[in-house]
């Protein structure tokens, strides 16, 4: 597993017919948003073929073209790729005109004779687009998890239901790994209750651990809350195992508290990866989400016993 992700620079997509006006463009904004990426387009179908097959973080429009307009543009992107901002540079200064765009959408409208300014209006498109854009992917992992939940609900028994949970996680973080330890309050220790992608060698090995244990999951349990471990073999716990963690197979571990009826603390989760590294947070975010969900469905098995 990689660590976080560097940011993109920044993709901006350009449509315009007239080729002096796009190079001034280009020329401002290279020189004022050093990185930034211009994609030229001329046409209506070098416009939405940009859009299908490129990342772009930013629409900047002519509003008049030769057989197409930016009111057109503005309407299919509006309605296709509502989370990428719209910004019109235009020569037309009616002001009916540029209620009307606005109101359908653009994120801004700035006149020709206004390049200068056009640096910070597109920097100020790309921050919005970026919260927004984290808003959306809320929602979608929102939509995700209750698709996700609604599967889940249809599991008639724990052990399933807790397999499905491992599954789902495994997934969304991308893992290579993962396992559930149940907490046995009568030997006060933890025992593996299902994995994903470990050897036989290593289960047998590792079936039980002590509620106190050094490991991401002991100290998950200890804590309350989730632990993340970047690289076990630079963690000062996991170095208490001595040699052991040579036949882990994994580098990389968060673990995750499962909790029961009136919050009881029933479990941990755990997804293990190759490489050093940390899960994407966004990914957490939805996996915690899921859980939620997935703690009242214990909740609900635990009661038809």
């Amino acid at each position: 597993m990689s660590g976080p992700a560097e940011r993109s620079p920044l993709a901006l997509l350009h449509l315009e017919d007239d080729s002096a006006d796009a190079i001034l463009v280009r020329r401002q904004l290279e020189r004022e948003l050093p990185g930034i990426l211009v994609r030229w387009v001329a046409t209506e179908t070098d416009f939405k073929r940009a859009l299908a097959h490129e990342e772009i973080q930013v629409i900047l429009s002519d509003l008049s073209l030769p057989r197409y307009n930016g009111l057109a543009a503005l309407h299919y992107a509006r309605a296709r790729y509502p989370r990428i901002p719209f910004v019109i540079f235009s020569s037309n200064d009616d002001p009916r005109i540029v209620r009307s765009v606005l109101r359908h959408g653009a994120s801004d409208y700035l006149f020709k004779n206004e390049l200068r300014d056009l640096p910070k209006a597109i920097a100020d498109a790309a921050a919005r687009r970026d919260g927004n854009g984290r808003a959306m992917d809320l929602l979608e992992s929102r939509a995700k998890v209750l698709e996700l939940s609604a599967e889940l609900l249809r599991e008639r028994d724990f052990p399933r239901a807790l397999r499905r949970v491992l599954e789902v996680a495994v997934s969304l973080l991308k893992a290579d790994k993962g396992n559930v330890l149940l907490f046995e309050e009568a030997q006060n220790k933890l025992r593996l209750a299902d994995s994903i992608g470990f050897p036989q060698e290593f289960l047998d090995r590792y079936g039980w651990l002590p509620a106190d244990s050094p490991s991401a999951c002991g100290r998950a349990f200890q804590r309350r809350e989730r632990v993340v471990v970047e690289d076990i073999h630079r963690d000062p716990d996991f170095s208490k195992f001595g040699s052991a963690t040579q036949s882990f197979g994994f580098a990389a571990v968060q673990s995750t508290p499962l909790r029961g009826r009136n919050g009881r603390l029933i479990g941990i989760l755990s997804t293990h990866y190759e490489r050093p590294g940390r899960p994407p947070e966004e990914g957490l975010r939805t996996l915690d989400l899921y859980i939620q969900e997935a703690e009242q469905v214990f909740h609900l098995l635990e009661s038809r016993e």
